[in-house]
């Protein structure tokens, strides 16, 4: 290791067992200080201390005292006396610390090939393919980031990559890293330049593993909510971030390869094209997926794309309404203890057998924690069983699993959903809900009049429909109507890059759809309140 020269009480070396030694600045707490070195910690809750995930261990060094609270949420989650909350330590001098490798967020995930172009909204039979060469489909998600490589003359997708997006560490949710950006110019390049390395990486692994020169790609298209464009594209912010959030523009972009803010492994020609917005954070990701939907020519019809930044469509006669529900981070894990994402360690299932609460984690492996369906599961169980009220309230003695004021959900009793966790899932439920009230009254509809209702993403893709509509969070229809339709917004893409015509048709549907601010809907607070109860 060689010795750093720095300046007295400007700067400190921080060394982090088996990844290597920085010096950083003293001040920034030490969750952000990893992170400017490329050392990415698991996090929700933008440095507040909420969450209680940036679990490290202090070798050496002076950390300080840690707060109460922050002591109330390492004995949750570890029993070392020497761990403390990353994002609690101030950088004050030397610190030598250690990290298990579970904490440090996964850089690259390959997505499951079927779980997308299995998806029944995947019919290139119905659009006109008229281009040629080799293209790809970029969705650029709030929690993660596809790529797909597209041979377009047949249609036929080569390979398929998804990484985790590599600005979770700025928040797990758009407004944090949103004002992260609008009050620092150097984050807000950092931000857009770290979203291009990721999908240059996935670029040139496509390409690789599918024996195709990168100089041949002709063309790129790249989908996201609004928040993601902006970010990825250096466009002003303040506009979004304060009401009635409009997009600084919402028409479509198309760049050279050469104009991006990183240089990636395109030829210069290579046109990069960007769909256009809706209207607040509904971005060209809902425009795409609600396009591939209709053109299977079911109506009436809705797309529900549940997470960080729930978009839902309901389309019926050529009207299309687009709404953005707040509904937070819940339905990805977030702001709940034992909540994690959809990775390997997460319960995505639960269910109940004589009385006994059963449940499947993926990857077949102990229990880490639950992800977004496994919680829904977990509500409709805790219901059926009598362990909670229609109020939400978790009642003591009601089932052998309902201990200290939670639900113990695993053999070993390390994940459990608690009346505070219960409470930030029914806020967020209520505000999907009455966004999808909303929306059908505009149209004059009613749940039943929907004949196919198109659930998008990876909480969709494992969602047990049933049960989403058991806690009041999906319309109350024939099971049989429910889709699940893999992501959405990437097969949209790539609809947009096989066709010229289904491109145009989307730039003119974008000027006929409606963005609703459910908001400033007179409503909205009164189906909010109706929503919060369960069914």
């Amino acid at each position: 290791m060689n010795d750093v020269k720095r300046k007295a009480g400007q700067t400190a070396l921080l060394k982090v067992e088996g990844i290597g030694s920085f010096e950083v600045p003293t001040g920034p707490n030490l969750r952000e200080s990893l992170r400017k070195e490329g050392v990415y910690l698991d996090g929700t809750c933008a440095d507040n201390g909420s969450c209680g995930r940036c679990v490290v261990r202090i070798l050496a060094g002076e950390a300080g005292q840690p707060s109460s609270q922050e002591t109330q949420l390492l004995t949750e989650r570890s029993s070392d006396p020497e761990s403390r909350l990353a994002c609690r330590v101030s950088v004050s001098g030397d610190l030598e610390i250690s990290v298990d490798r579970e904490r440090i967020l996964e850089v690259d995930r390959t997505g499951r090939w079927k779980e997308v172009w299995g998806s029944p909204l995947w019919r290139p039979e119905l659009i006109t393919l008229d281009q040629e060469g080799f293209g790809l489909a970029v969705d650029v998600g709030t929690t993660s980031i596809a790529a797909c490589l597209m041979d377009l003359s047949t249609a036929r997708p080569l390979d398929i990559k998804a990484a985790a997006n590599p600005q979770l560490p700025w928040g797990d949710e758009i407004i944090s890293r949103l004002g992260s950006a609008d009050e620092d110019p150097e984050t807000a390049r950092q931000l857009s330049g770290l979203v291009w390395q990721t999908v240059d990486e996935q670029l040139r692994s496509l390409c690789l593993r599918s024996g195709v020169s990168s100089g041949r790609i002709g063309s790129v298209v790249v989908v996201g909510n609004s928040a993601m464009h902006h970010l990825c594209l250096g466009l002003p912010l303040g506009k979004l971030l304060t009401p009635p959030y409009d997009p600084a523009q919402t028409g479509s972009i198309t760049l050279a390869a050469d104009e991006l803010p990183v240089k990636m492994g395109l030829p210069r020609q290579a046109q990069v094209y960007f769909p256009p917005l809706i209207g607040g954070f509904a971005g060209s990701d809902i425009l795409a997926s609600t396009m591939a939907a209709q053109s299977l020519g079911i109506s009436p019809g809705a797309v529900m794309d549940v997470g960080t930044n729930t978009e839902i469509a309901v389309f019926s006669g050529g009207r299309v309404y687009v709404a953005t529900a707040p509904s937070g981070p819940a339905f990805e894990g977030g702001h709940i203890p034992s909540g994690m994402r959809a990775v390997q360690g997460a319960i995505w299932k639960v269910a109940v057998a004589n009385g006994r609460i059963t449940y499947e984690v993926i990857g077949d492996v102990p229990p880490e924690g639950i992800c977004g369906s496994g919680i829904v599961d977990a509500l409709s169980v805790m219901l059926e069983t009598g362990a909670m009220d229609t109020s939400g309230l978790i009642k003591e003695g009601s089932h052998p699993a309902v201990q200290g004021g939670g639900i113990i959900l695993d053999d070993k009793g390390k994940v459990s959903l608690h009346g505070e966790d219960v409470a930030t899932v029914q806020k967020a439920k209520a505000a999907v809900a009455a966004t999808w009230h909303i929306l059908l009254n505009k149209l004059g509809l009613d749940e039943s009049d929907l004949q196919a209702v198109y659930l998008a993403g990876a909480f969709g893709s494992r969602l047990d429909p049933a049960n989403a509509v058991k806690i009041g969070l999906l319309p109350s229809i024939d099971p049989g109507c429910f889709v699940l339709a893999g992501n959405t917004a990437l097969l949209g893409a790539a609809m947009i890059l096989l066709s010229g015509d289904f491109r145009e048709r989307t730039e003119k549907g974008s000027t006929e759809v409606i963005h609703i601010n459910v908001a400033e809907e007179p409503d909205f607070e009164e189906q909010f309140l109706d929503n919060l109860y369960f069914p």
